[in-house]
């Protein structure tokens, strides 16, 4: 009786384990390493002089590149936007548009010392889930943000 019970046990802890198993993507080391390395060929095809950082979904850094030109404030400063970006599950270019037109309210800078709301910034989903986030520091805003979409370009 009791290895009736035991086996009993067992089938129900694994039917119920099985069950509660929940997968969901991830953004690995490679995958950024890849992405970073796109981005940054291509912004030294085009001539520009950034940092390019990828952060996983809880806002901790998985790849950075910088050009040797780069500005020193460019690497927080593409930390920030990547970090940004995932944090609020839309590109920072939005943010900022909407803090401006009022339909995003001003304080959401203040919500963490790691907010920057620049352009540049962009949310990596895989299978439309936030996995992290990719932040271009040191060209125009509009460069920083084609640069990221380079580094996104990987993933597809």
């Amino acid at each position: 009786m009791k290895k009736f019970l035991f086996l009993i046990l067992t089938i129900f802890t694994t039917m119920t384990n099985a069950q509660n198993n929940i997968t969901e993507p991830i953004l690995t080391g490679e995958m950024a390493a890849k992405m970073v390395q796109a981005a940054f060929d291509q912004a030294n095809k085009d001539g520009l002089f950034v940092t390019i950082t990828i952060v996983d979904k809880s806002g901790q850094t998985l790849a950075v590149l910088r050009h040797h030109n780069a500005g020193v404030h460019t690497i927080r400063a593409s930390y920030k936007k990547a970090y940004t970006a995932c944090s609020q599950k839309r590109e920072t270019a939005e943010i900022a548009k909407g803090i401006k037109e009022g339909s995003i309210p001003e304080d959401v800078r203040y919500l963490d010392e790691n907010m920057l709301m620049m352009d540049g910034g962009i949310p990596i989903f895989i299978n439309g889930k936030v996995v992290g986030g990719i932040g271009v520091g040191g060209a125009h805003g509009s460069e920083d943000v084609r640069i990221a979409k380079v580094g996104l370009s990987v993933l597809n």
